[in-house]
Parts: structure tokens; C-alpha cells; sequence
């Protein structure tokens, strides 16, 4: 029996975890030095016409980076998993590119949540100081629709490649 190797994960990938990771660890350090600079509350809930919804305690700041970290680490592993070949009953196991797609989708996806998060991390640490907040409503929005580009480009270049293996 024929087995497949492991598709290696697209240096791309590689620089542009290192960069986001990067960008995610400078958003934490920056959030540690001016955390005894915090109010004992801060803003945790923004409307987007830019007022503030509820209050929670200084540690707040921390919840949001904590879940981008997480689904971060999911979607690593995903990625890692993605590049092994898995056979599936009564249908051919994936192919190289088939398997690539999927590296790639996961690779843009996690990024672009850990990007945005530090984001949002920043905005609500500049909030918190006292500042004009840096995030407005059409950068969500644009989030948003980036984040939906990368998911139905994923899903329709892997349909595509599923229907010229056919």
C-alpha cells in the first residue's frame, strides 16, 4: 500500500505566524507595563457609536487576548493536523494541494484572529488610559469580511481541487 508523505506547512506560513506571534507577544508586554497605570475599572463593552456599555475590573483586559490565544492554538493544530494525510472510507485520501488548501486556510484564519485581537487589545488598553479609542466600527466590519473571504476562498479552492481530482 501506498502511503503519502506529510505536507510541509508553506514558508509563508511559517514568517507570518512568527509575525503575528510576534505582534500578539509585544500587545501582552505592552499591556503588563501599563497595567498598574489602569483605573481599577475599565471599559470592557463598547458600543460602536463609541460609548461605553459596561464596566469590569482592570484584569478584563486580559479575556479577549486570552481567547484569541486559544482559538490561536486551535486552529495551530488544525493546521499541523491538516498536513497529514488521513484516509477516508470509500473515497481517496487528499491530495498534496488538497492538503495545502487546508494549511493555508488555517494559517490565514488563525493569524488574522490573533492579529485583529492584539488590535482590539490595543484599543481597549488606549480606552482604558483614558484616550480616543483606535478601533472604529467599519474596522470590525472589514474584519469581518476579510475573515468570510478567507473562509469561502478556502472551501471553494478546496471544492475546486476535489472536482479536478475527479
Amino acid at each position: 500500500m501506498h502511503t503519502q508523505q506529510k505536507t510541509p506547512t508553506p514558508r509563508f506560513c511559517h514568517q507570518l505566524t512568527v509575525i503575528a506571534a510576534t505582534i500578539f507577544g509585544a500587545g501582552i508586554t505592552a499591556t503588563l507595563i501599563q497595567y498598574s497605570k489602569l483605573p481599577a475599572t475599565i471599559p470592557v463593552l463598547q458600543s460602536f457609536t463609541n460609548e461605553q456599555a459596561q464596566f469590569g475590573p482592570k484584569i478584563a483586559i486580559f479575556y479577549l487576548p486570552f481567547i484569541a490565544l486559544m482559538l490561536f492554538l486551535l486552529l495551530h493544530y488544525l493546521e499541523m493536523k491538516a498536513a497529514y494525510p488521513v484516509m477516508r472510507k470509500n473515497k481517496a485520501p487528499l491530495s498534496h494541494r488538497q492538503r495545502q488548501n487546508g494549511i493555508m486556510t488555517f494559517c490565514l484564519i488563525k493569524n488574522s484572529i490573533l492579529l485583529y485581537f492584539t488590535y482590539s487589545l490595543f484599543n481597549d488598553l488606549t480606552v482604558a488610559l483614558g484616550h480616543e479609542r483606535i478601533l472604529q466600527q467599519w474596522h470590525a466590519y472589514l474584519f469581518l469580511l476579510v475573515l468570510g473571504i478567507l473562509f469561502i476562498g478556502g472551501i471553494v479552492r478546496g471544492i475546486l481541487l476535489e472536482k479536478k481530482m475527479r
